[in-house]
């Protein structure tokens, strides 16, 4: 099968054919499982919460097909043979969202199945493209030299989110052209520079409205927007909600 797990509170380890795994709060994994023997462990005196979504391998295949028939991932090779594997990562704020959505409807009324299901299907399909998709395993042909270059130029867009190059800076600064820059980023990161730094600039500001302490105003200043109503928008239909209206709610 494979399972999808937000790890809320409390840690948890795995052991599973002799081998050791940790899961710490706050935390996602994505989890490749071959028939095999595991086991759980708890500690006795700490409370835990956890968000697990599992499907069998056939759906997940299903999910992976392209429009013309290809399928960009594979079960078997993920998993390489081994009974299990799992790919982890700090839980995202617009999963967070959705998570939190579906637990506090959870038990009681008010969310339609079709709503959950859309939530749900939502977090696999972060979770696939952040994991598999986003120059995950044997999803890319560029060279190690072009990866790492492409790296690169993401950590620069991050360091300088508020004042960010343009793409020709940006590609003189890591030695690749335009074009490869591109393409090869669109290709590790499913999405194309700007889009994805538009995305951390949001997450920073979730993150930073969140904490309390700083206005709307502030934080979209703070993360590179100088105009807040442009912020606002944009935080909207990211997330859901108006940034003011989530700070309160915070």
């Amino acid at each position: 099968m494979v399972e999808l797990s937000y790890c809320l509170e409390g840690t948890r380890e795995m052991h599973v054919s002799g081998e050791r795994y940790k899961v710490a709060p706050g935390s996602y994994t994505l989890q490749f499982v071959n028939p095999a023997e595991a086991g759980l462990q708890f500690s006795r005196n700490q409370s835990f919460q956890m968000l697990s979504i599992g499907i069998p391998v056939s759906t997940f295949h299903h999910f992976m097909e392209e429009a013309g028939g290809a399928r960009s991932a594979d079960f078997n090779r993920i998993i390489g043979g081994k009974p299990y594997r799992m790919f982890q990562e700090s839980i995202d704020p617009a999963a967070s969202i959705l998570i939190k959505q579906l637990m506090e409807s959870s038990g009681g009324q008010g969310l339609r199945n079709l709503e959950a299901e859309c939530r749900i299907l939502e977090l696999l399909s972060l979770a696939f493209r952040s994991f598999l998709m986003d120059g995950g395993p044997a999803t890319t042909k560029l060279s190690k030299t072009d990866m790492e270059k492409i790296r690169q130029a993401r950590e620069i867009i991050l360091e300088r989110m508020t004042e960010p190059p343009t793409l020709l800076e940006l590609s003189r600064l890591i030695g690749l052209n335009d074009y490869k820059l591109k393409i090869g980023f669109k290709e590790m990161y499913g999405q194309t520079v700007f889009g994805y730094l538009r995305d951390r600039r949001l997450e920073r500001a979730y993150r930073l409205l969140q904490n309390g302490g700083a206005s709307v105003i502030e934080v979209s200043y703070e993360v590179g927007y100088s105009n807040p109503s442009y912020f606002a928008e944009a935080f909207r239909e990211k997330y859901g909600v108006n940034p003011g209206a989530f700070v309160r709610r915070s």
